[in-house]
């Protein structure tokens, strides 16, 4: 019984040591992935983010039994990784504990940052039931990335040995006690020397050997299970060692084919635009030989039309330089031009307006002139019923005088029948004869100054029709200057008007063109910044030749330089012979 019992000692004291090895194999298996992917992540092969979801995409589906199982902390206590419990993914563990209130994750982070390495225990309660079962654990540390590898198994499974193990030896004690030794030999051996084999066999899978099969993947028990767990890990590690091998092979080719085109671009560099690639490449960069050939072509050609292009540009900008030069010269004439013509109608506006303001003045005079001989009018038109009237009167004083001279006549008849009579009375009637004498002188003294009246009266009457005449002439003479002086009125307002309009006219024009000589002034400066800018565009475009003529782009000759003139600078038009600054309007306008 002694011998059953520290037999039984023994074994469970051996299947602990080669669970815990298992466990500590396994873990040290996925460590490997993690090491695995951050070198490719040193490399420059993955980015960190694509290294960490490859290792956790590859752990996650590790297994080394029915329900073992690896899962990822961080040394922050965050679960990174777990395939069981996804819903943790991200959570902190901090305050997690185990069925008897451990804080097992704390302990777990604690040993491997301290340690590096170790086994934790705790009590783990089965998902989906409320039993407790006792688990122990394995961590390991990954500092890279900071992660730690955690893997663990039931205590059960070395106890469900070690009970299949007893039973075997009871029924062997039952059996024949004599087979003890031989049945503890046989289950030690069963479970020791799979196990030994398969921890060589790790170690040579460690070593690189991805050849040789796993012994014992065809076992039914957990050490079949842990064999093909180990399967798999020798399938992975032989399809690294493939991918290290192909991708070696694509590193030798890309080494030849980056210094291939090491070796063309330095030719490029040097202006070397001839140097296609025509060596063979392997066929997965031919596509790359074809795109740079065809990208020197095009090169090539653009380069060969760049320096046509640039000679072209570089004899147009020569030229509108010179038209700039020649324009910016006939602009500084056009506005010292209109400068001249703004001043002179200035001066014709001046003189407008003053005409404006004589004609204003003339048309007054004139109106005053008008009202003068309107009144030189009434006034001869008085003068004309005036002399009618005195014709009247000239008539009535004719009739008078007509009596006058009947009245001398009869008196002197009278006066020669008084002189009869007294003739006939002798001595006494001689005083009758000398008044009848006397009365017969008068009457033809009397009728002496009728007749000389008459005359005179008759002299008056022509005089006054004459006089009538000549004032009928003056009237018609003053009606006549009325109308001309009325035509003068309305000749000299059109011209006062015409001539504000005029005024408001060249006013207008006066404006325009100090509007259009301040354009001018402006055109001028642009036209000089033009210039300005051109012959800065020729200096580019000669040094834009220059760097093109350094390269080649076929039969081994370089680009042609562009001509230049003997002092070296683009030759420049000879520069127009300004016109004169007044030399005509025609001329000013077409130039303008």
């Amino acid at each position: 019984m002694l011998v059953i019992l520290l037999s039984v000692n023994q074994l469970n004291s051996s299947l602990n040591k080669s669970f815990q090895a298992r466990t500590k194999q396994a873990v040290d298996i996925a460590y490997s992935q993690l090491d695995f992917y951050e070198g490719e992540q040193r490399a420059g092969r993955m980015s960190q983010a694509d290294a960490q979801a490859a290792a956790k995409k590859v752990i996650s589906s590790m297994r080394f039994g029915e329900l073992d199982y690896f899962f990822l902390l961080d040394t922050n206590h965050m679960m990174v990784m777990h395939p069981v419990k996804p819903e943790k993914v991200g959570k902190s563990t901090f305050d997690g504990t185990d069925a008897s209130g451990k804080f097992h994750y704390r302990e777990m982070v604690k040993t491997a940052v301290e340690q590096g390495a170790g086994f934790v225990a705790y009590d783990y309660e089965v998902p989906g039931s409320k039993e407790v079962k006792p688990k122990i654990s394995y961590v390991r540390s990954f500092k890279p990335w900071g992660w730690i590898v955690i893997t663990g198994v039931y205590d059960e499974e070395i106890q469900a040995a070690v009970h299949r193990a007893v039973i075997k030896l009871a029924m062997a004690v039952v059996l024949i006690v004599v087979a003890i030794a031989a049945a503890i030999l046989v289950v030690t051996r069963s479970i020791t020397l799979p196990l030994a084999a398969i921890t060589g066999r790790m170690r040579s899978l460690a070593g690189g050997d991805t050849a040789a099969t796993i012994p014992g993947s065809e076992r039914k028990d957990e050490i079949g299970a842990m064999a093909g767990a180990l399967e798999v890990f020798r399938q992975n590690a032989e399809a690294k060692v493939h991918a290290e091998v192909a991708k070696a092979a694509a590193d030798a080719d890309q080494e030849a084919i980056v210094q291939l085109l090491s070796e063309k671009l330095q030719a490029m560099s040097e202006g070397d635009l001839t140097s296609s690639i025509t060596t063979p490449v392997p066929p997965a960069y031919g596509g790359l030989r074809d795109n740079f050939n065809t990208a020197l072509d095009n090169l090539r050609e653009l380069i060969s039309v760049l320096s046509e292009a640039s000679r072209s540009i570089e004899t147009g900008s020569t030229e509108i330089s010179a038209a700039s030069d020649d324009l910016a010269r006939r602009t500084e004439s056009n506005a010292a031009s209109l400068e001249q013509t703004s001043a002179a109608l200035q001066q014709m506006n001046d003189r407008l307006k003053s005409s404006a303001d004589a004609a204003d003045r003339t048309v007054g005079f004139t109106q005053e002139a008008i009202g003068i001989v309107d009144s030189g009018r009434t006034t001869a038109t008085d003068a004309t019923a005036a002399m009618g009237r005195v014709s009247e009167s000239a008539r009535g004083i004719d009739t008078v005088i007509e009596g006058v001279d009947k009245i001398a006549f009869q008196t002197r008849v009278l006066a020669m029948n008084a002189a009869v009579e007294a003739g006939r009375a002798g001595e006494a009637g001689r005083g009758f004869a000398v008044v009848a004498d006397l009365v017969s002188a008068l009457a033809m003294r009397a009728e002496e100054e009728a007749r000389r009246a008459r005359e005179q009266l008759t002299t008056t009457q022509a005089d006054i029709v004459v006089a009538v005449e000549s004032v009928k002439k003056v009237d018609a003479a003053l009606a006549n200057i009325t109308s001309s002086v009325s035509q003068v009125h309305e000749f000299v307002e059109v011209v006062a008007v015409d001539n504000r309009a005029q005024s408001s006219a060249i006013s207008e024009i006066a404006t325009a063109v100090g509007v259009m000589d301040h354009s001018t002034q402006q055109n001028a400066a642009m036209v000089e910044q033009t210039s300005a800018a051109a012959r800065n565009l020729a200096g580019e475009v000669s040094g834009l030749t220059r760097q093109a003529a350094r390269f080649k782009i076929g039969n081994g000759s370089p680009m042609r330089a562009p001509v230049r003139s003997a002092g070296g600078a683009p030759r420049s038009a000879p520069a127009p012979r300004a016109a004169p600054a007044m030399a005509g309007a025609a001329e000013e306008w077409a130039s303008f």
